[in-house]
C-alpha cells in the first residue's frame, strides 16, 4: 500500500504554463559559452554581466590599473563557480566587446575589438539583446544571452566531471537541467506515485531509472503502456488465473504484482484506456488488485513511476489525483546551453557504436569537433523531437563529413523549418539622442501615467521597443501623482 503524501511544494508548474522557472535565488543576466575556438575548457562556462559601469569582454585577464573592468567566465554549479582561465585566442582583442547591462533583461553590446561580431546571425557594431539572442565573435567565440540565478539548486554531492554524464546519464549544467536534478533528488526517497511529463526524446525514461535507483526500492518491472493490447490491459496490468479466461492460459502474476516491493515504470501511460485508468485508481490508493478469474484481492506495495508526452488533460482527472509528484523534463529549447555538451556525449556513442565511420576524425580525444557555424544553427534549431533528433542530425552530419576533424549542418538536413531570425535592433544614434527622443518619450510617459501600452500607441511604435528605449535612455520611472 502507499501512503499519500502532502509534498505540493514539489510539483512543477500547471499544464498552461511550462516553462522552465528560475529558482527563488536573486538572478544574473549575462553569456555562455556555447563554442570556444580553444576547446572545450570554456565550453559551457558562464559570464555574469554585473549592474552599473560598462565592462569589457576579450582575451586574457584582468590588469591591474585598467579603467574598465573585465568580466570573467565561472563554471557555475550548485554551491560553487570556478573560475576557468581567461580567453587566450591570439584572433581575439583584449578589448572585443564592450557590453552594460540595461535593466534586468537586457544588455547593450559594442564591439570596440578586430573581431567581426554579428547577432543572430546579423553583422552589428552596436546593439541591445536580450536572452536567447547568440552572438557571434568572428570564428572564435559563439555566446548565447542568458537569465541565470546566482545560485544553482541541485544535490552538491557527488559532482560528476563538468559537461558530461552524471551517474545517471543525464548531461546538462544548465539551470533547468540541475533544476530537474534536484526535483528527483527530492523525491525519490518519498512516498508516492510521480507522473513525469515532457516532450518525445527529452530522456523521461533517464529521469524514471533516476528516481528508482536514488529511492533504494526494490526491483524495477517496466513495460511501454501503448503495447498492451487493449483486449488484454487487466490481465497484463494485474494478471490472472491459470486457464482463465481461456483453458491453456498461464498463471500471470500480472505487472502490478510482480512490482510488489519496488517499483512499476509505465512508458507511454497516456496511452491506457480510460476504462484501464479507472481500474488502477484502487491499486494506486491501497495497493488492492484482483487478477482475473480470481475473487479473493491481493495487494502490492509498489510505487508506480508513470511517464507521458501527452498533455495532462489526456488521463483521467481521478487518476491525475494519485499522482503526489509531477515532475516536468525539459526540452532542448529550455536548455540551448546544454547542445554542445548533448552533442559531444552523443558523438562519443556514435564512435563507440560505429568505429569505422569516425575513423576519418582526428581530434584529440578522437571525436569529431563541432564548427561555430554548426552549434549556431544547433542552437537555432526547433527541436521537436529533442535529442533523438539531436542523435539523428548528428548521424546525418557524419556521413556527410569530408573528414577533416569538422562537422557542418548536414545537407539533408536543410529542408527542415527553421526560426528567422529578424534584424538587430539598432542602438540610438546621437544624432536622435540630441533632438530630444528622451524628453519627449519621458513626458508621453508622465502623461500617460507610466502606462507603457498607451504611451506606445500615442508615440507609434510597438511597446517592445518603447521598453527598449526606455532602457537605453534611462528615463526614469514617473512619479505617481499625490492628492
Amino acid at each position: 500500500m502507499v501512503e499519500r503524501a502532502d509534498v505540493n511544494d514539489l510539483e512543477t508548474e500547471p499544464e498552461a504554463d511550462p516553462r522552465p522557472r528560475l529558482s527563488g535565488t536573486p538572478s544574473d543576466l549575462g553569456f555562455v559559452v556555447l563554442f570556444s575556438s580553444e576547446g572545450s575548457e570554456h565550453l559551457g562556462a558562464w559570464i555574469p554581466v554585473p549592474e552599473g559601469r560598462a565592462n569589457l569582454l576579450g582575451r586574457g585577464a584582468p590588469r591591474e590599473g585598467d579603467e574598465v573592468s573585465k568580466l570573467e567566465p565561472v563554471r557555475q554549479r550548485p554551491g560553487d563557480a570556478r573560475r576557468v582561465p581567461p580567453f587566450s585566442q591570439p584572433a581575439l582583442s583584449r578589448a572585443q566587446l564592450l557590453v552594460k547591462r540595461l535593466g534586468s533583461e537586457m544588455l547593450l553590446i559594442e564591439n570596440v575589438g578586430r573581431c567581426r561580431v554579428a547577432v543572430n546571425g546579423v553583422e552589428t557594431r552596436q546593439t541591445t539583446l536580450g536572452p536567447g539572442d547568440l552572438v557571434e565573435v568572428g570564428s572564435q567565440l559563439l555566446l548565447i544571452c542568458a537569465l541565470r540565478p546566482r545560485e544553482l539548486a541541485g544535490p552538491a554531492e557527488g559532482l560528476h566531471e563538468f559537461g558530461r554524464a552524471d551517474s545517471y546519464g543525464f548531461v546538462g549544467e544548465s539551470p533547468a537541467a540541475w533544476r530537474l536534478r534536484a526535483d528527483v533528488a527530492a523525491v525519490a526517497p518519498r512516498v508516492g506515485h510521480v507522473l513525469i511529463l515532457g516532450a518525445t526524446g527529452t530522456g523521461k525514461e533517464l529521469v524514471a531509472m533516476a528516481l528508482h535507483s536514488r529511492s533504494g526500492a526494490g526491483k524495477l518491472t517496466s513495460r511501454n503502456a501503448a503495447t498492451l493490447p487493449e483486449a488484454l490491459v487487466d490481465a497484463e496490468l494485474f494478471g490472472n488465473l491459470k486457464n482463465y479466461p481461456n483453458p491453456g492460459t498461464p498463471d500471470r502474476p500480472g505487472l502490478i504484482g510482480a512490482a510488489d516491493g519496488g517499483c512499476l515504470f509505465l512508458d507511454e501511460f497516456a496511452e491506457l484506456p480510460q476504462s484501464a485508468q479507472a481500474h488502477l485508481l484502487r491499486a494506486l490508493d491501497h495497493g488492492e488488485y484482483q487478477r482475473l478469474g480470481e475473487a479473493s484481492v491481493r495487494h502490492s506495495r509498489f510505487r508506480l513511476i508513470a511517464a507521458t508526452n501527452r498533455p495532462e488533460s489526456a488521463l483521467r482527472r481521478d487518476l491525475l489525483e494519485r499522482f503526489d509528484f509531477r515532475l516536468r523534463v525539459p526540452t532542448l529549447s529550455d536548455r540551448l546551453e546544454d547542445i554542445p555538451f548533448i552533442a559531444r556525449h552523443l558523438l562519443a556513442s556514435m564512435a563507440a557504436e560505429a568505429p569505422e565511420l569516425c575513423s576519418k576524425f582526428a581530434g584529440a580525444d578522437g571525436l569529431p569537433k563541432l564548427s561555430l557555424s554548426f552549434v549556431a544553427r544547433l542552437a537555432r534549431h526547433p527541436f521537436e523531437g529533442n535529442v533523438r533528433e539531436l542523435r539523428s542530425l548528428l548521424w546525418a552530419a557524419l556521413h556527410e563529413a569530408p573528414g577533416d576533424g569538422w562537422l557542418e549542418w548536414p545537407r539533408s538536413a536543410t529542408s527542415h523549418a527553421e526560426p528567422q531570425w529578424s534584424q538587430p535592433p539598432a542602438a540610438i544614434p546621437t544624432t536622435e539622442l540630441a533632438s530630444g527622443v528622451r524628453e519627449q518619450i519621458a513626458s508621453v510617459l508622465e502623461a500617460c501615467g507610466g502606462n507603457q501600452r498607451r504611451a506606445a500607441e500615442m508615440l507609434g511604435m510597438p511597446r517592445r521597443t518603447l521598453v527598449r528605449r526606455i532602457a537605453e535612455l534611462g528615463i526614469p520611472r514617473p512619479r505617481k501623482p499625490t492628492d
